[in-house]
C-alpha cells in the first residue's frame, strides 16, 4: 500500500510539472492579398503553420476559411521560440515570431504579395473549361458559351447547362432549386426582381457566372449555415469593362404596332461598387394579338462600398402596363363512375401600376461588433376584365379546343349539363413593407458571438370584384316547364391585412474552426384580419358594368355572404444547430420547435366562431456534403409542420361563381411535410446527377361534392395523406475545342389523392392519379471564330392516370432546335433560329398543333468602333407559332390554348458608348 501511494504521488508531480512546463497557445488572425485590383480580398483555404526554432520543425498547421481568417491550437514549451508561417500559392510567404507569455495571441491582418514572375513573350493556350466547381459553388465562364451580339442575361442563362428561366411566370432556377437573387460582383442588383437583370443585363459585359447557396448577414456573422436554401447567382463583369460608364440607347418599330424603346446605363467595379439605370418601353416580347399590350418601367440601382467596414445598396422601380388576351380550354373533370367534359372561352384585359425598392446596409463598427439593417416597400395598384364562357357535358364533346362554341348547338341536348357566362371587373391595391435589423457581437478571440435581430412586415390587400353572371341548367326546369336560369349581379369588397413580429435571440459557440454550436430563442406574433363584404346589385335594372358605385349601395349589403375575420397567433422559437465543417466532410443538423397558442375569431350574419388552438410546429433538418478533388456529394432532408391558413379554416362560402362554390373548414389539422435531396456532380468530367423525393402527411386539399343535376360543385378543404412525388436527372457536358456536346435525362412520378362525391351526401371516395413523365435533350455546338452552330433535340413524354374511373392521357412533345450565328464581311452579322415542334397524344389529331417556328435577325455595324447598330428582325416568318398547355392533377384533365400573334418584323437602331472613367 506504500508504494502505491508513492507511486500515485510521484504520477501527481509529474503530471504537475508537465501541465506548468507545457501549455495551450491559440493564435487568431486573417490573410488577405495586398495590392492588384484585388487588392484586400480575403484569401481563402491559404495555410497557415507554427514551426519550432531553430530548425523549423513543423509543429502545428490549418488552412483560412472563406473570410480568410484563421484559429489555430497548438501546445507551447517554454525557453523555446516559434514561428508563424502564412503562405498562399502565386503569394510571398509571411513569417511572423510568437510571444512566449501569452496564451492567446491576435497576429492582425496578415497582407499577402503577389508573387508573379514576368516572362517574356510567353503564350500558353488552353481550351477554356465551361464549369469548375469550387467547394459548394458552381462557376461558370460566359466565354464558353457564346451568344448572339446584343443579347441579354435570359439567352445565356439558356445556354447554361443547370440554369432555367421560365419567361412567362419570371422564375429563375438551377437544378430544380430557385434562385431568390441576382448579384453582380457580389453586390445586391435590383434585390427581389431577378427579372429586371436578365431582360437589361448584356451578356458581352459577363465573364463569369456564379450559383452558390448564399449566407445571409447574420449567418456570415455567427458562421452558422442553416439549412433554408438561398440560391443567387452572381455575375463576375469583365475586367476591361470594370470602371468604365456605359451608355446604350434603342429604338425600333414594327408590323403590328411593334415597338421597342430603351435606355441603359451601367458602371460596375470588380470591389462591388455598382450604378445602374434602366427604362423602357415595349411590346415586343408580348405574344397575345391585344392592340394595347405594353409594358413600361423604370428603375435605378446602386451599391457603394465607403469603407471595408461600411457598405450600403438600394434600388428602386416603377413600372406599369397594359395586357391583354384570348384563351380556350378543354377539361375532363374525374368523377365516381364516370367523368364530366368542360369547355370555356374567355377574353381578359388588365392594367397594372407598381413601384417597388428596397436598401441593405452592413457596418463593421469594430472587429468584435457587426450591425446589418434590411427593408424594402412595394406597392401595387391592378384593374382588370374578363368576360367568360363555360359548358359542362356528360359525354365528350368532342369540339375544336381553338374555338370550342364554334358548333355548340350540333351538340346533343341530352349529354348537356348546364352553361354559363360571367364577366368581372376587379380591381386590387396591395401595399406592403418588410424591415429587419440584427447585431452580432462576437465574445473572444475563439469566435464565440451572441447575436440579436429583430423584424416587421406588413401586408395590406383591398380587393374590389363586380360580377354579372347568367347559368343555364339544362336538366333543371322551372314553373313553365323551360330549362332553369340563374342570373347573379354581386359587388364584393374583400380588405386583408397581415402583420408579424419576431425578436430572437442566438449565441454560438465555436468548438474548434471545424465545430460551431448554436442555440437560439425567439418569440413573435402573428395577426390576420380579413373581411368580405358582399352587395347584390339585382334590383339595380340600369347599373352598367364599370359605371361608379352608386351613392347608397351600402344599402343592398347580403350579410349571409359577407364575414369578419380575425387571426393571432404567439408563437416561441426553440432552436438547435450544429455544424462541422472539414476538408472533405461537412455536416450541418438543426431542430426548430415552435410552440404557438392561435385564436381565431369568426362572424357573419348567422353565426360566430371564437375559438382557441395550442399546437407546437417542428422543423428538423440534416444536410451532409462530401467534397473531395472534383467530387461533390450532397444529401439533404428537411421536414416540417405546417398550421391551415386562416381562408381554408374561417373564410365565408364563396358564391362569385354559381357553378364553382368554395366553403372553409374549421376543423383542419397541420400538414407535415418533408423532402429528401441526393446531388453528385464532378464538373471537370462534366458529369451531374441528382434525386429529389418528397411526401406530406395530412396534406390540405380540397374535396368536391359534385351535384350531377346542375353540374355544381361545391369544394371544401380537407385533410387527406397519399401525397408524394419523386424525380431525377442526370447530365453529361464535354467540350473538345470548337465543340461541345451536352446530353441531359431524367423522369418524374406523382401520386396526387383527392376526394370525390357526386351522390349527394357525405360519402366521400378517394380519387387517385399517378403522373408520370420522362425527358432527354441532346445539344451539339460548334464553336469557331466566324460564329457558332447549335443543334438540340429535345423529347418530352407524359402520362395521367386516375384510378377512380380508370381514365388514362398521354402527350408526347419532340422539339428540334437549331441557332446559327455568322460573322460576315463588310461588318454584317446574320443570326437565324428555328425550332420545329411536334406533339401526339391524348386528343391530338394530325398536325394541327404542330408547328415550326423560324426567326431571322441581320445586323450592320457602323460609326467610331462599331458603335451604332442597324438592324431587321423577323420573327415567326412561316406564322405558324402557337400556345398548348396541358396540365393533369387528382381530380381533373385539362388543356389550354391561347391565341397568338403570328409573324411580324421589326427595325431597330441601337447606339453604344462606353467611356473610360
Amino acid at each position: 500500500m506504500e508504494r502505491l501511494k508513492w507511486i500515485i504521488t510521484l504520477l501527481l508531480a509529474l503530471f504537475m510539472s508537465y501541465t506548468s512546463w507545457a501549455q495551450k497557445q491559440t493564435l487568431t488572425g486573417q490573410v488577405i492579398l495586398s495590392g492588384g485590383e484585388e487588392s484586400h480580398n480575403p484569401l481563402p483555404y491559404a495555410s497557415i503553420s507554427v514551426l519550432l526554432l531553430p530548425d523549423s520543425t513543423f509543429i502545428k498547421g490549418g488552412v483560412t476559411n472563406e473570410q480568410g481568417k484563421f484559429q489555430l491550437y497548438f501546445t507551447r514549451k517554454p525557453q523555446q521560440t516559434y514561428l508563424l508561417k502564412a503562405s498562399y500559392m502565386g503569394c510571398e510567404s509571411k513569417f511572423y515570431t510568437l510571444p512566449g507569455n501569452k496564451d492567446t495571441y491576435n497576429v492582425g491582418t496578415i497582407k499577402m504579395k503577389n508573387a508573379s514572375i514576368h516572362l517574356k513573350e510567353v503564350v500558353v493556350t488552353a481550351p477554356l473549361q465551361p464549369s469548375e466547381q469550387k467547394g459548394d459553388t458552381t462557376v461558370f465562364n460566359a466565354d464558353a458559351f457564346p451568344t448572339p451580339e446584343g443579347a441579354y442575361l435570359e439567352a445565356l442563362v439558356k445556354r447554361i447547362p443547370g440554369l432555367s428561366y421560365d419567361a412567362k411566370e419570371k422564375k429563375l432556377s438551377y437544378n430544380g432549386y430557385s434562385i431568390n437573387e441576382i448579384t453582380v460582383n457580389g453586390k445586391e442588383f435590383f434585390k427581389g426582381n431577378n427579372r429586371v437583370a436578365l431582360e437589361n443585363l448584356p451578356a458581352s459585359f459577363i465573364s463569369q457566372l456564379k450559383v452558390y447557396d448564399k449566407a445571409s448577414e447574420e449567418e456570415k456573422a455567427t458562421g452558422i449555415k442553416s439549412n433554408n436554401k438561398n440560391y443567387v447567382l452572381d455575375l463576375k463583369t469583365k475586367k476591361a469593362l470594370n470602371n468604365t460608364l456605359m451608355a446604350t440607347a434603342e429604338v425600333g418599330y414594327g408590323t403590328h404596332r411593334k415597338k421597342d424603346i430603351n435606355g441603359q446605363l451601367f458602371r460596375f467595379t470588380d470591389k462591388g461598387d455598382n450604378l445602374s439605370l434602366i427604362g423602357n418601353s415595349t411590346n415586343r416580347f408580348h405574344n397575345t394579338p391585344y392592340k394595347g399590350n405594353i409594358s413600361n418601367n423604370i428603375g435605378g440601382n446602386i451599391s457603394k462600398s465607403f469603407s471595408k467596414d461600411l457598405q450600403v445598396s438600394g434600388n428602386i422601380n416603377y413600372s406599369n402596363g397594359r395586357d391583354g388576351g384570348e384563351s380556350s380550354s378543354y377539361s375532363e373533370q374525374y368523377l365516381t363512375n364516370s367523368t364530366q367534359y368542360g369547355i370555356a372561352s374567355s377574353q381578359s384585359r388588365s392594367r397594372n401600376h407598381n413601384i417597388q425598392g428596397g436598401a441593405d446596409v452592413r457596418w463593421n463598427i469594430n472587429e468584435k461588433t457587426t450591425v446589418t439593417l434590411s427593408g424594402n416597400l412595394n406597392y401595387g395598384k391592378n384593374r382588370s376584365e374578363s368576360m367568360g364562357r363555360n359548358a359542362t357535358f356528360t359525354e365528350n364533346p368532342q369540339v375544336d379546343l381553338v374555338h370550342p362554341f364554334n358548333h355548340i348547338e350540333k351538340i346533343k341536348k341530352e349529354s348537356r349539363i348546364n352553361e354559363n357566362r360571367q364577366d368581372n371587373q376587379s380591381e386590387n391595391r396591395n401595399l406592403s413593407y418588410f424591415l429587419r435589423g440584427s447585431i452580432t457581437r462576437k465574445l473572444n478571440e475563439k469566435g464565440n458571438n451572441l447575436s440579436l435581430s429583430v423584424q416587421s412586415s406588413q401586408n395590406r390587400n383591398h380587393s374590389y370584384l363586380y360580377t354579372q353572371a347568367q347559368t343555364t341548367y339544362f336538366r333543371v326546369t322551372d314553373i313553365y316547364g323551360n330549362d332553369s336560369v340563374y342570373r347573379s349581379n354581386q359587388y364584393q369588397e374583400s380588405p386583408h391585412t397581415t402583420h408579424e413580429q419576431e425578436i430572437k435571440l442566438a449565441y454560438t459557440h465555436v468548438f474548434s474552426p471545424k465545430i460551431r454550436l448554436q442555440f437560439s430563442y425567439g418569440i413573435g406574433l402573428e395577426k390576420e384580419n380579413g373581411e368580405q363584404n358582399t352587395y347584390d346589385f339585382s334590383p339595380l335594372k340600369d347599373y352598367i358594368q364599370g359605371q361608379p358605385l352608386p351613392p347608397d349601395y351600402k344599402k343592398l349589403f347580403v350579410d349571409s355572404l359577407s364575414n369578419q375575420s380575425e387571426s393571432k397567433k404567439l408563437k416561441h422559437l426553440l432552436a438547435m444547430q450544429f455544424q462541422y465543417q472539414g476538408k472533405a466532410w461537412g455536416i450541418r443538423a438543426s431542430l426548430q420547435m415552435y410552440p404557438q397558442r392561435r385564436t381565431l375569431k369568426q362572424e357573419n350574419g348567422q353565426s360566430q366562431i371564437d375559438t382557441m388552438a395550442w399546437s407546437v410546429e417542428w422543423r428538423p433538418s440534416i444536410n451532409l456534403t462530401y467534397r473531395k478533388e472534383d467530387n461533390y456529394f450532397v444529401i439533404n432532408y428537411s421536414g416540417g409542420t405546417r398550421q391551415p391558413s386562416l381562408s381554408d379554416m374561417l373564410a365565408p362560402t364563396d358564391y362569385s361563381s354559381p357553378l364553382y362554390i368554395r366553403k372553409s373548414n374549421p376543423n383542419l389539422r397541420p400538414l407535415y411535410m418533408q423532402g429528401l435531396n441526393v446531388m453528385f456532380n464532378n464538373f471537370k468530367k462534366g458529369i451531374m446527377v441528382s434525386l429529389m423525393a418528397s411526401q406530406q402527411f395530412n396534406s390540405i386539399t380540397r374535396a368536391t361534392l359534385y351535384n350531377p343535376e346542375t353540374g355544381i360543385r361545391e369544394t371544401f378543404p380537407v385533410n387527406i395523406n397519399g401525397n408524394w412525388n419523386i424525380s431525377g436527372n442526370a447530365s453529361y457536358d464535354k467540350k473538345i475545342k470548337s465543340f461541345r456536346f451536352f446530353v441531359n435525362g431524367g423522369g418524374n412520378f406523382n401520386r396526387h389523392t383527392s376526394l370525390i362525391n357526386e351522390e349527394g351526401n357525405r360519402d366521400m371516395k378517394q380519387s387517385v392519379t399517378h403522373a408520370s413523365g420522362i425527358h432527354s435533350q441532346i445539344h451539339f455546338s460548334y464553336l469557331p471564330k466566324w460564329g457558332n452552330i447549335d443543334l438540340s433535340g429535345n423529347w418530352n413524354f407524359q402520362q395521367s392516370k386516375n384510378l377512380l374511373n380508370q381514365s388514362n392521357t398521354y402527350t408526347r412533345m419532340y422539339t428540334v432546335n437549331s441557332y446559327i450565328s455568322i460573322n460576315l464581311p463588310w461588318h454584317i452579322q446574320f443570326d437565324t433560329d428555328a425550332a420545329y415542334n411536334i406533339r401526339s397524344g391524348t386528343g391530338i389529331e394530325g398536325d394541327s398543333e404542330n408547328e415550326l417556328l423560324w426567326n431571322m435577325k441581320l445586323i450592320y455595324k457602323f460609326l467610331k468602333e462599331k458603335r451604332a447598330e442597324l438592324s431587321f428582325y423577323w420573327a415567326d416568318i412561316l406564322s405558324q407559332k402557337k400556345d398548348f398547355q396541358r396540365y393533369a392533377s387528382a381530380t381533373a384533365f385539362s388543356e389550354k390554348y391561347e391565341k397568338q400573334l403570328q409573324g411580324y418584323f421589326m427595325i431597330s437602331l441601337k447606339y453604344k458608348l462606353n467611356t473610360l472613367n
